[in-house]
């Protein structure tokens, strides 16, 4: 996506400002990786290890388990170092934890090893759109923070490459292992990178603030942005999450963003990510042919998320929200009915579940798959941005541990009921969105923030 505002500047600024959101989207590509990896390497750690329906779902599960510990413990940490530092921080944990995956010598060493790389998702889960989100021009903020979920998506087919790549031979440890090569990059990369200027102005370092915001903006757009940030910061105060509930003021806005974090999960998506060449297996696909469907599927959401990005700021957040869930609910539907007539068993069958995969996981990757990352810290004012973010994907990761960790079983009794249960999931989201959501395109972080306050 090209960034307009920053023809602006001199090239030195321009590229600057390119790898900042670069780097701060690695973050999300490392997310992915490890996500959608398991889906082709459980094809033959299964066999290797001879896991049942329960492990499997403790090996998927583990990583949302630890998930949910690193979103428990980031918010204080991030207040205290800012979220570039967070990320240098967790790039180095998924280094060590993706070579521990890939010698992990039996199941519970694997189950550990996933839950170790799902603490190091659960930090750079919260931090990367938050970084995005405070370095980025209000006008282009919804296309950069949009990058996280491309690269998240990113992340994911690359996965499913590797596992194509490597499934001849049954290879999921190098699988597994191969996460340790953008983790690098990571972690050296946001070394060189500026801090959030609205964390700076926080840290009361005003001329750094300055010096950030003049790389990605125009000097007009720079100036007015740090008055901004600085009435902000001087009307903010530190609130405990209990005092957060108890505030009627932004009980709204709350509902808003636990209900995106949750329902994003609960959707269906990550049945999907993680278990697609088991779908496609069901339908009828031998495991070859399942990898390189889900590798379709893995370039399909990389389009429809570029797609997203370079018109969210035009077209506004809530009717993107609004189209995509109908899609995925139609798409939930008639992958349940495929299933419960018996129709993975026929050639059309076949054609029709991997159509109904794709158009779900299209509609989700231009709506509620980039969305959700950059309404959350929109929505949220300065003051309780960090803490809420974290509390928010720790329950994100709690909905998708549930989905993710009962979905095996689910499949082995009747993937039609699962399948429904989506699709009711699907309509609640159309429903949130028209009712609950209201539009931020077009605005800054700050002026968001007086609607709220």
């Amino acid at each position: 996506m090209e960034i307009e505002t920053l023809g602006y500047f001199p090239a030195r600024s321009r590229n600057r400002a390119r790898l900042a959101y670069l780097f701060g989207a690695l973050g999300g590509i490392l997310f992915g990786y490890d996500s959608g990896v398991i889906a082709g390497a459980l094809l033959f750690i299964r066999k290797d290890m001879s896991l049942n329906a329960h492990l499997q779902g403790m090996v998927v599960g583990g990583l949302l388990l630890g998930a949910m510990i690193g979103a428990c413990g980031t918010a204080r940490l991030a207040d205290r170092f800012g979220p570039r530092k967070m990320l240098i921080g967790a790039g180095a944990m998924f280094i060590v934890t993706s070579v521990l995956s890939a010698f992990a010598p039996d199941p519970m060493t694997l189950i550990v090893a996933r839950v170790l790389i799902g603490i190091t998702i659960g930090v750079s889960t919260t931090q990367v759109p938050l970084y995005l989100s405070e370095i980025a021009p209000k006008h282009i903020r919804g296309g950069l923070a949009s990058m996280n979920q491309l690269a998240i998506a990113t992340g994911i087919l690359i996965s499913y490459v590797v596992c194509y790549l490597l499934a001849a031979h049954g290879q999921w440890r190098w699988m597994l292992g191969l996460a340790a090569v953008p983790s690098v990059f990571l972690t050296i990369g946001m070394f060189f990178q500026p801090d959030s200027p609205r964390w700076l102005v926080r840290q009361g370092r005003v001329s750094e603030a300055r010096r950030v915001l003049e790389i990605t903006n125009t000097p007009g757009d720079a100036a007015e942005s740090l008055r901004e940030i600085q009435q902000a910061n001087e009307t903010s105060t530190t609130v405990r999450l209990i005092d957060l509930l108890k505030s009627k003021a932004l009980r709204p806005t709350l509902i808003s963003v636990f209900g995106l974090a949750m329902l994003q999960q609960a959707l269906g998506i990550n049945t999907i990510v993680y278990y697609a060449p088991t779908i496609l297996r069901a339908a009828g696909f031998g495991e070859s042919a399942a990898l390189l469907n889900s590798v379709g599927l893995g370039v399909l959401s990389i389009i429809m998320t570029i797609f997203a990005a370079r018109v969210v700021d035009r077209l506004g957040r809530r009717p993107l929200l609004i189209g995509g869930a109908l899609v995925m609910a139609s798409s939930m539907a008639t992958l349940g009915c495929v299933f419960h007539f018996g129709g993975p068993a026929t050639a059309a069958g076949s054609i029709v579940a991997v159509g109904a995969l794709a158009f779900f996981k299209a509609a989700f990757s231009f709506s509620w798959g980039p969305l959700v990352w950059v309404m959350m810290p929109e929505l949220l004012p300065m003051r309780i941005r960090a803490r809420t973010m974290s509390a928010a994907a720790l329950a994100m990761f709690l909905v998708n541990f549930i989905v993710a960790s009962t979905f095996p079983a689910l499949l082995e009794t009747g993937a039609a009921s699962a399948f429904a249960v989506f699709t009711v999931c699907c309509l609640v989201a159309f429903l949130f969105a028209i009712y609950r959501i209201r539009e931020t395109a077009g605005l800054s972080l700050e002026e968001i923030e007086r609607t709220v306050c």
